[in-house]
């Protein structure tokens, strides 16, 4: 059960990059696994790139709303706090839920974020799946 980072979500809801990748996950695993972070991180990208004018809110509240149909099982970030802080000093907090629930299930990350890829293969042991690229 592949791990999806906030990255991969937007880009899928939106059809953006990443977006055919993600489909194929979805269709190959059935569903994907994110910590329940996910859901905050999603609509506070959405709000802002409303909020600059890069995104219709008509369009944003369409993908608000496909967001409660993507194929995700969404698990709780209570149990991963003290991985991801033990993560501080290198990703931020809301990277580290999805690295430690990638550690935890023994499954790899997918992301589009190549910076955090970068970061995760220095410090992590978690394997990457590059999206949009």
């Amino acid at each position: 059960m592949t791990i999806l980072d906030t990255s991969g979500a937007v880009d899928f809801l939106l059809g953006l990059e990443a977006a055919e990748e993600v489909q194929a996950l979805m269709s190959d695993e059935g569903e994907l696994a994110a910590p329940d972070l996910l859901v905050f991180e999603v609509v506070a990208v959405l709000r802002r790139q409303v909020l600059k004018g890069s995104l219709p809110a008509r369009r944003a509240m369409a993908a608000v709303e496909d967001l409660g149909d993507l194929a995700i099982q969404l698990f709780p970030s209570m149990p991963l706090r003290g991985r991801a802080w033990s993560l501080h000093r290198n990703l931020t907090v809301a990277d580290a839920l999805f690295v430690a629930l990638a550690e935890q299930l023994d499954e790899p990350l997918a992301t589009k974020d190549g910076a955090l890829a970068e970061e995760i293969s220095k410090h992590t042991r978690v394997p990457i799946l590059r999206l949009g690229g």
